[in-house]
């Protein structure tokens, strides 16, 4: 832990402070400015991690933490190539801040986000910068956050289905004390966030996130551990709508959250509201590649007035809705077919069926469901009766019953289940697989031997039989 004396004289720390975070955004706008401008001569596709990341951190997965430490790895709805940027000014109220909770930024707190991923087919890996430094006002009464650095690098693997991130970060920190407020100290830790979203065919999704904060010298008590984050979130959707229910645990304080998203004619409109936070946002594209938000956040508690939120995203690659939808068409037809040739029928016919989910009118996908129902009756059948040769009864009926399932009106596969399951009834046991082989190997050659006897070739038939004695000596 550092100590170190901040002075007396108070009027000339937010200048300082002012002449500090200035230097440190200038520093920080550097690499960026170098990525946009590899980005112009190599094309390289970037896109942003950070979706609305307070707003949505505060107001469906809200809690105190939450407000000071963002989780990059809660966010994970982006695709399209874009470069995001966040601007945040958190105000207070006119009360004296007296709460007794470690961390609450102070009166006046700025705070920037950046973010870019550099995506390869199904896989991001991207880096985030994560800045907030405040002036000090004498008027607190607690400890506070005089001034942060969050770096974090995301590797993230997307699917159709599911949405995996993790992110380490690396928090560089400051804090003030009262009543000791000539002095601060710095400290650095390490973290780890973890993210997992899964989506469903019918409407629903579910989400799970994980932060572990690390342990740090905060205050004058080493290692002091930072609170861990654990979040639960359930949405289902309604054609424009997502309704959204969400738990988290922190520092052993459960909350629970509600949550809505609409989406009307370029307008994606967010609100939720757990115990801490009320919030509110509306994202709209000012042009083609080009998405501007306002968010507004309001707690229930503590002296904070309210924390807007701009934003401002720039796509490089942006889809429109329209080429999304025959992208899916196709993967979904590809899949399918590759489905069939593999003879992975059920597969085949649930891959088509999203094909006409997207586009009802879809052809080509319905005359392939009946082919591949078709096909998929006849493979089981052929299973069924293979099985039923061998004796395996019990696996010949679960095969026919499969049938079955496909077509209720197959007559023959019911038939089929009753002479199998009678011979089960019955205790008959198959033959040997080799007596099996011997037994059609000798009906084979005594139906070739009554052939050659027929045309008249005598001596070959006499051979045969011959063959036939030499497999069953008592064969008369």
């Amino acid at each position: 832990m550092e100590i170190k004396k901040r002075g007396t004289e108070e009027s000339e720390l937010p200048t300082i402070l002012s002449f500090r975070t200035k230097s440190s955004l200038f520093i920080t706008a550097i690499p960026w400015i170098a990525g946009i401008f590899i980005y112009s001569l190599s094309s390289v596709p970037l896109f942003a991690y950070y979706s609305f990341m307070d707003l949505k951190t505060k107001s469906l997965a809200g809690s105190q933490v939450s407000s000071v430490y963002s989780n990059p790895a809660l966010i994970c709805d982006e695709e399209s190539s874009s470069l995001y940027m966040e601007y945040s000014d958190l105000f207070y109220g006119l009360n004296e801040l007296d709460t007794g909770i470690p961390g609450y930024y102070p009166p006046g707190a700025e705070k920037i986000d950046v973010a870019a991923i550099f995506p390869y087919r199904n896989y991001g890996m991207g880096i985030t910068h994560n800045e907030l430094a405040t002036a000090i006002h004498k008027e607190s009464k607690t400890s506070f956050l005089l001034s942060r650095n969050l770096n974090d690098l995301i590797i993230r693997k997307f699917e159709e289905r599911i949405d995996i991130a993790a992110a380490f970060n690396i928090y560089s920190m400051e804090f003030t004390h009262f009543p000791y407020e000539n002095y601060s100290n710095a400290a650095t830790t390490f973290s780890w966030d973890f993210f997992m979203r899964a989506k469903f065919s019918d409407g629903f999704e579910y989400g799970l996130a994980f932060k572990n904060l690390g342990n740090t010298d905060i205050g004058f008590k080493e290692e002091d551990p930072l609170p861990r984050e654990f979040n639960f979130s359930a949405a289902k959707n309604f054609s424009n709508l997502k309704l959204i229910f969400s738990y988290q645990d922190c520092l052993q304080m459960p909350d629970y959250g509600l949550g809505a998203e609409y989406k009307i004619r370029g307008l994606n409109i967010m609100t939720g509201i757990n115990s801490n936070y009320f919030s509110v946002a509306v994202a709209m594209d000012v042009k083609e590649r080009i998405e501007f938000s306002l968010g507004v956040s309001m707690p229930f508690i503590g002296d904070i007035a309210f924390q807007p939120n701009l934003a401002l995203r720039y796509y490089f690659s942006k889809v429109s809705a329209q080429d999304d939808r025959l992208m899916k068409i196709k993967m979904y037809y590809n899949k399918a077919q590759e489905a069939y040739v593999n003879k992975r029928f059920d597969e085949a016919v649930e891959n088509w069926e999203q094909v006409l989910k997207l586009e009802p009118s879809h052809y080509l996908s319905k005359q392939n469901i009946i082919k591949a129902v078709t096909a998929s009756k006849k493979h089981y059948f052929s299973l069924a009766a293979d099985e039923y040769k061998k004796g395996n009864y019990e696996k010949a009926i679960e095969m026919w019953e499969k049938v079955i399932e496909i077509d209720p009106a197959h007559e023959l596969s019911k038939v089929k289940i009753e002479k199998s399951r009678k011979m089960l009834e019955d205790g008959v046991i198959p033959a040997p697989a080799k007596e099996l082989d011997e037994r059609a190997k000798k009906q084979n050659l005594f139906n070739q031997a009554t052939t050659e006897y027929l045309k008249g070739n005598y001596g070959k038939a006499i051979e045969l039989w011959r063959a036939v004695l030499e497999i069953d000596p008592g064969h008369n």
